[in-house]
């Protein structure tokens, strides 16, 4: 049981962003009086001023993370007229998951004399009995399908039917109707399919440099920023009530959320040094910051949408509808989660001509990251049911899933030489920070870093 202390964070932390910022499911107009700090280095001296087109906000009030369905969300709605999205004439590069099937090759549901399984939640239907197998189509939730089979483990139900084909179902996430004891062992499983090859080894050598995050002090009641230095294995408080940090490509600055907790008035993105000096706002509220690589230029995630501004502030405008941006170290395309119709997944925007690619169909990916070379990224994906830690090129090729836990796997972020992913997770029933090769191999954990169940409203950040 929760003390009053950590209950009481909570209580806060989600009331003051449910009544700032519109949830996933509304849509509400822009706030008024929110303003950019111009190029004073000091924060006493930013004057106000309300930018167009719309307000930034604080970060969302959505009280759980992406959901797996691929229909966009209504909180992703169609720009403002006045702000046209670009034309996408340049066509989505193919991606690793197939489109679910149509109404032509639904899932069929079961009889009712024959044992069923019911999905709990919307997750994938499979070719085979494991994740290494092919996407055939997607169960609703609640939708029955009849049991025919199962593995050898007794870990996976062999469902009939999309189209044709028999399906595969993960068996803890979904309910069991019927007496299955009668249920065999199935004799037509396939062979898995060859995964995408793992990329090039890196260099051998330990780990280095500094993670930057964000912890809950519950008997402080506060969010703190920390690092962790890998040489040394030391932690070192840096600020409180800062969050979602993220380096310029030369890691001489780096960029934040400031909660009104410690900003006061003035909560919002700010830009500081790796030592926390000169520490300026930029803008009033926004969420999700991400510097361009000459540092120049920002994106930053409001309500529903994604902005684009320089980094004194000046410039904002906006770049379309989309959640967890985050600018290329190497050139001016932004990857983030997007709806556009029924199209759900990662894409990559450009910053100036708003040309989008797509890079993957899961309405419940997100939080993209690249690697320090701009050739790939990792993210978050529900693909088969719960939050794991997937790999891609950067057009969408070679999709590789590089964690594989019945826990939450998110936040990921790679060192400065692409050697190593760092990601947040509560597989060993609480909250730490873990560290793995790019093609999931060497997985060690770091440290203990509790959140908040709002936990994928944080990043974290690695520099030499």
């Amino acid at each position: 049981m929760r003390t009053p202390a950590r209950f009481l964070l909570f209580v806060v932390v989600l009331a003051m962003v449910a009544l700032l910022l519109p949830g996933c499911g509304t849509q509400s107009p822009p706030a008024a009086g929110v303003a950019p700090n111009p190029t004073q280095p000091e924060p006493a001296q930013a004057t106000t001023v309300v930018p167009p087109p719309a307000t930034l906000l604080p970060p969302t009030a959505t009280s759980l993370p992406p959901t797996a369905t691929a229909v966009p969300p209504t909180a992703t709605p169609i720009p403002p007229t006045a702000t046209p999205v670009p034309p996408t004439a340049t066509s989505a590069p193919p991606t690793a998951t197939p489109v679910p099937p149509t109404a032509t090759t639904a899932p069929a549901t079961a009889t009712s004399s024959a044992p069923a399984a019911a999905p709990k939640q919307d997750i994938n239907l499979r070719g085979g009995p494991g994740t290494d197998y092919p996407v055939l189509g997607q169960a609703k939730a609640g939708q029955p399908m009849q049991i025919v089979g199962k593995n050898a483990a007794g870990t996976w139900w062999q469902v009939c039917c999309v189209g044709e084909k028999r399906a595969w179902l993960l068996a803890e996430l979904v309910t069991v109707q019927g007496n299955v004891s009668g249920i065999a062992v199935a004799t037509d499983i396939p062979t898995p399919a060859p995964q995408p090859a793992a990329a090039p080894a890196p260099p051998a050598g330990n780990l280095f440099g500094v993670l930057v995050f964000s912890v809950v002090n519950w008997d402080a009641d506060r969010w703190e920023m920390k690092q962790y230095n890998f040489a040394t294995g030391e932690t070192k408080f840096l600020g409180e009530w800062r969050t979602m940090v993220a380096f310029s490509r030369d890691y001489k600055q780096f960029i934040y959320y400031g909660w009104p907790n410690v900003m006061g008035d003035r909560p919002g993105i700010y830009v500081a040094k790796p030592d926390m000096t000169g520490e300026r706002l930029v803008i009033r509220g926004g969420a999700y910051p991400s510097l361009a690589p000459g540092g120049n230029r920002l994106s930053a995630q409001s309500g529903p949408n994604i902005y684009v501004l320089n980094s004194d502030g000046s410039g904002l405008r906006v770049l379309g509808p989309g959640e967890y941006p985050a600018w290329s170290p190497v050139d001016d395309w932004i990857a983030h989660r997007g709806c556009y119709g029924p199209d759900c997944g990662l894409w990559i925007t450009h910053a100036d001509s708003g040309e989008r690619r797509r890079l993957t169909t899961g309405g419940g990916d997100g939080q993209p990251a690249w690697s320090p070379d701009g050739k790939q990224l990792v993210y978050i994906s529900k693909d088969d049911g719960n939050f794991e830690i997937y790999r891609i090129n950067r057009d969408g090729s070679g999709k590789m899933r590089l964690t594989n836990e019945m826990h939450s796997d998110g936040l990921p972020t790679w060192s400065p030489d692409g050697a190593w992913v760092a990601f947040r997770s509560d597989r060993s029933g609480t909250w730490a920070i873990y560290v793995m090769r790019p093609d999931g191999s060497a997985l060690r954990k770091i440290i203990d870093a509790d959140v908040l169940p709002l936990w994928f409203l944080e990043k974290m950040a690695w520099r030499p």
